[in-house]
């Protein structure tokens, strides 16, 4: 049966909200912006008062209910909501150096593996040894894929500055235009420098993820 998204403020039941937290949120433009945090419920009846996303740069935000739909695997709000980055900068710098982090971690796993192989260690100590790299490996891919979409959110909204900025160049003046410009080729900078880094991570995250799934599927029992 096809899924009707239906405004949040119809739902009721502390179960059917129990079930909500976690979920995707975006805005009206489907961006995703970040995680239904927490549900603020009506004793009487049922329904929720006030939600609680978190958003991906770590900020909470208060949401109306009558300003969320609830979607099939997403709740979505009526309006635009930014994400901001206080410095752009570092944040790409954490997520190159969780990145290089994750590439010493893998090493590590490579070395101990022939050692293993070897027989330079004994299985038990192999197996404490790689049960704390996967750990480590485990923490830090969580961290990178919350880095991404912080930085992808951010990128979304220079986008939008972008075309405001483009809009504002049609009517304005020799002066004015020169300013707009020299923003422009800024703004296209600092969205070229963030796409191309999270593309490449997405990439070596999507083939870490393949290699695990094809390791898992030949180990299984």
């Amino acid at each position: 049966m096809e899924f009707k998204p239906r405004p949040l403020s119809d739902v009721s039941g502390r179960d059917a909200f129990k079930r909500m937290l976690g979920v995707k949120v975006c805005d009206i433009s489907g961006n995703y912006i970040g995680y239904l945090k927490r549900v603020y419920i009506d004793r009487k009846s049922g329904k929720a008062k006030r939600l609680v996303v978190r958003l991906v740069d770590g900020t909470l935000v208060i949401l109306e209910p009558g300003e969320v739909v609830v979607n099939s695997d997403s709740l979505v709000v009526n309006r635009k909501i930014y994400v901001g980055i206080k410095d752009v900068r570092a944040a790409t710098a954490k997520l190159e150096e969780a990145t290089r982090e994750l590439r010493r971690i893998k090493e590590k796993v490579l070395e101990l593996d022939e050692s293993y192989i070897a027989g330079e260690i004994s299985k038990e100590t192999y197996l404490i040894f790689r049960n704390e790299l996967e750990s480590k490996k485990k923490a830090l891919i969580f961290n990178i894929k919350s880095l991404l979409e912080e930085l992808e959110a951010y990128s979304l909204k220079l986008e939008d500055e972008r075309n405001d900025l483009l809009n504002k160049l049609k009517n304005s003046s020799r002066a004015e235009s020169e300013e707009i410009l020299k923003k422009l080729r800024d703004l296209r900078g600092i969205i070229a420098r963030i796409q191309e880094l999270t593309e490449s991570i997405k990439d070596e995250l999507a083939f870490e993820m393949e290699l695990d799934d094809f390791i898992a599927t030949c180990l299984a029992p």
